[in-house]
């Protein structure tokens, strides 16, 4: 049957990953909230976002700056064209980094070092901006009391933290401060003989040079600086410097020194190293991330448009990785998945560049091939390679491969196309018996016979309305009470009899068919839940899971709007699932979902934790409630790690003011532990597996009567 229907796709091991990231990211973003002044504004310049401390510096309350424009908090000491210049630069999609005087509240003046990062969209432009400061007042003060007094700056240049030194503009030192030694290591007698360039990396030496004499010149913007400097060990530390102008009657070639003020930022630098490895691999492998492959892809294939060479695309899927899962466990899997990482790099070229796509697909793009031929051996080295067990802890597993192959440029000149190639070359591999490869041909270039007839038979079944709906009760766990019920749809199909909706959910998006589906569903969960108010159950609140191309409809809101009416069900009692794939669009999902939430519609993150999770996304949307995705709970008896996540989202929620509510409880232990960290709703086989209407209405009965 189609790829859908065969492939039961197991991609519970890849939430490992995402455990570790969104532990390493709330770290990050809780070091942030302590020592930096955050904001975000949209493109309008209309703040959205301040966190504490930005409250606590500026004296402003929260709801004097939320709605306000950003410029609240400037002083009058900048020309127009310097806020101009800035807007234009972050509108462009570059970060801004420079130094402002800012006002309080009280009128009193704070200095801030600024960093503007803008968001872009899948279109690649800005739709809103971060702004990190960090205080530098103190700072600031110190430098303009250096400038002034010959007598004090000595005082404050010894008791900083910086490397500070005057020097003359061809580079000889007037004057070092003492951390020139605590820090860099030097004599300071020695190193005030010295010259200030040769301290400098060579690779930044004639970028500082060009750009001092160019700021001497004009002397207009701060000048910032970010480079190397070398320790007196030989090696080289990162540094940001900052350079301004004074005055000095005998300086020996005029009147003219640079002050030079530089932090060390090695910290910083591997904050965003870390960051950026998170962003652009996957933390189990190692492995590139689908973004990374893509991109480097992308470059590729345009250095590739202007020869002749070639490259091939292998697309990697494990045969009877779900086994493993379901026999051993995730964090057995999670050991093999390590392992096929270290195989496939084994058995390509250095040149080559794998990736980590998610699950047990892998991808590799092979560069420069001479021919189909190398591609193909490579190709069988892997598959050879995999076929032999995998030993761990003195225990075999075996895992087989199937390989799909597309080439460069016969088989497709974009990274799209190619990739898709090869996931078609793949799946005829799967369907024929696995093990084994394919390379892409035309006759598996348009959709496979069955993928076609399954479309078909899911645009006939929401014809013939051949689905019905489950549901699956969500309780107080604290008080065992009933609150609410969520409706999952299924497929009865007449001659196929009942497919998963992990065989059709997926298909019936990537088609758009998810959106008369999605109706249907919304209108018959509303009708049902109607009917039970009327014999009782008045206190009911009716999920249903909402996708993000139903969001995209533009008659979404007003098809709510009419199936509410329709049904005669106050909105208080809907509430609307979304997944966290909602985050990757902010700026279109948002004016959706807050149409939605003024309806008195409530609004619920599905599987919270698993996929483009951010906190400042979660400040952007009208949530209600977060989904604890059963990832983090089924084991968060006996894991640490998945229990300080869970409680880390409990006190986020409660911070915030939103509600959680676990996913897939199925122990005792599982009720005992949230109960603990305060989690107050859940849902799972514990209570109850989803149920028909009768069987969800005998459900209801058997409470009552037990508490009776």
């Amino acid at each position: 049957m189609n790829r859908i229907l065969e492939k039961t796709a197991d991609d519970q091991s890849s939430h490992c990953n995402s455990t570790q990231q969104l532990k390493n990211f709330r770290s990050i973003e809780h070091a942030l909230n302590l020592t930096a002044i955050v904001a975000i504004f949209n493109d309008q310049g209309i703040i959205t976002y301040v966190n504490d401390l930005f409250c606590e510096v500026s004296q402003y309350h929260r709801n004097e700056l939320l709605g306000q424009n950003y410029r609240i908090i400037n002083s009058d000491e900048y020309p127009e064209s310097f806020f101009n210049n800035a807007w234009k630069q972050i509108e462009c999609g570059q970060i801004w980094k420079g130094e402002i005087k800012n006002r309080k509240k009280d009128g009193s003046s704070f200095w801030v070092h600024a960093v503007i990062v803008p968001i872009l969209n899948e279109n690649n432009n800005p739709y809103q901006y971060i702004a990190i400061h960090s205080e530098i007042t103190k700072q600031k003060e110190l430098e303009e009391a250096i400038i002034k007094s010959n007598e004090k700056y000595q005082l404050i240049a010894n008791n900083s933290v910086n490397l500070i030194s005057l020097v003359e503009i061809n580079g000889a030192f007037q004057y070092v401060s003492p951390t020139f030694h605590k820090i860099l290591g030097y004599e300071l007698p020695t190193l005030e003989k010295g010259d200030f360039f040769d301290l400098i990396h060579p690779d930044d030496v004639e970028m500082v040079k060009q750009s001092i004499h160019t700021y001497c010149r004009k002397k207009k913007d701060p000048l910032q600086i970010e480079m190397q400097v070398r320790h007196a060990n030989g090696d080289y530390i990162d540094v940001e410097a900052n350079f301004g102008v004074t005055n000095n009657p005998t300086c020996s070639m005029g009147s003219e020194l640079i002050m030079v003020d530089m932090r060390d930022i090695r910290n910083r630098k591997v904050i965003e190293q870390k960051i950026y490895h998170l962003a652009y691999h996957d933390s189990l492998t190692n492995f590139p991330n689908r973004r990374s492959f893509m991109n480097e892809l992308r470059s590729e294939i345009m250095s590739k448009s202007k020869s002749n060479k070639r490259l091939s695309i292998l697309f990697i899927d494990l045969d009877n990785f779900k086994s493993i899962n379901d026999q051993w466990g995730h964090d057995v899997g999670d050991l093999v998945l390590k392992e096929v990482a270290k195989i496939i790099r084994s058995e390509i070229r250095p040149s080559d560049f794998p990736a980590r796509l998610g699950g047990d697909e892998f991808t590799v793009m092979l560069r420069d091939v001479k021919n189909e031929q190398e591609a193909i051996t490579i190709t069988q080295r892997i598959l050879e390679k995999l076929q032999s067990p995998i030993m761990l802890a003195g225990q075999e597993y075996l895992v087989t491969c199937s390989i799909g192959v597309a080439n460069y440029p016969e088989h497709g000149k974009s990274s799209e196309e190619l990739l898709k190639n090869a996931d078609d070359a793949l799946y005829h591999v799967k369907q024929r018996g696995r093990n084994a490869f394919m390379v892409f041909n035309q006759s598996i270039e348009n959709k496979t016979l069955e993928r076609r007839l399954l479309e078909t038979a899911l645009r006939t079944a929401i014809k013939e309305q051949q689905f019905y709906l489950e549901y699956q009760p969500k309780l107080n766990i604290t008080k065992n009470e009933l609150i609410g019920v969520e409706a999952l749809v299924r497929w009865n199909h007449p001659d196929l009899g009942r497919i998963p909706p992990l065989k059709f959910i997926s298909l019936a998006e990537e088609t758009g068919l998810i959106v008369p589906l999605g109706e249907w569903i919304l209108r018959e969960s509303c009708k049902q839940l109607g009917i039970w108010q009327i014999q009782g159950l008045t206190n009911l609140t009716m999920a249903v899971n909402v996708s993000v191309r139903q969001l995209e409809d533009p008659y979404f809101v007003q098809k709510v709007e009419e199936i509410l009416k329709e049904t005669n069900l106050h909105p208080k009692f809907l509430e609307l699932e979304v997944t966290e794939s909602i985050f990757a669009d902010v700026k279109n999902t948002v004016t959706v979902l807050n149409e939605i939430r003024r309806m008195g519609i409530q609004i619920s993150v599905d599987d919270f934790g698993t996929g483009y999770s951010s906190l400042s996304y979660i400040k952007e949307f009208p949530i209600d409630t977060l989904k604890v995705d059963q990832s983090f709970v089924k084991d968060i008896h006996t894991n640490e790690e998945s229990k300080a996540i869970v409680k880390a989202v409990l006190n986020l929620a409660k911070t915030i003011g939103i509600n959680v509510i676990a996913e897939g409880i199925e122990l005792a232990e599982h009720v005992e532990e949230l109960s603990k960290d305060g989690c107050q709703f859940g849902q799972g086989y514990y209570y109850s597996k989803p149920l028909s209407t009768t069987a969800f209405e005998e459900y209801v009965t058997n409470m009552h009567t037990l508490k009776g």
